[in-house]
């Protein structure tokens, strides 16, 4: 994600012209605004994109927080994407998270 947000705010891509043109690629499904990296859909609103530590600490308050309903990984990747947050590896850790 950084790659993209340093793209998007500086126009800074890789040298491998392969990995420059993928980047370009990507880039076009996420905005910066105010300094925030956002991913747009085409039916969703826009999805404010975390990082890692960010996610792991999204993800525990919805399974076990206060309101928590220790829902299953699915259900718990989709209440995520709901509340408009989004990183790349959320179904995964999802699934991690769940089954520990």
């Amino acid at each position: 994600m950084s790659r993209i947000y340093a793209f998007l705010t500086n126009g800074t891509l890789p040298t491998d012209k392969s990995q420059a043109r993928k980047l370009r690629y990507r880039s076009a499904r996420y905005t910066v605004i105010d300094d925030v990296l956002y991913k747009r859909g085409y039916t969703t609103p826009y999805l404010k994109c975390l990082t890692k530590e960010q996610g792991d600490y999204v993800l525990r308050e919805v399974h076990s927080g206060v309101c928590g309903d220790h829902s299953g990984s699915r259900s718990l990747a989709h209440k995520v994407f709901r509340q408009g947050y989004f990183w790349p590896t959320l179904h995964q850790d999802a699934n991690v998270l769940v089954k520990k």
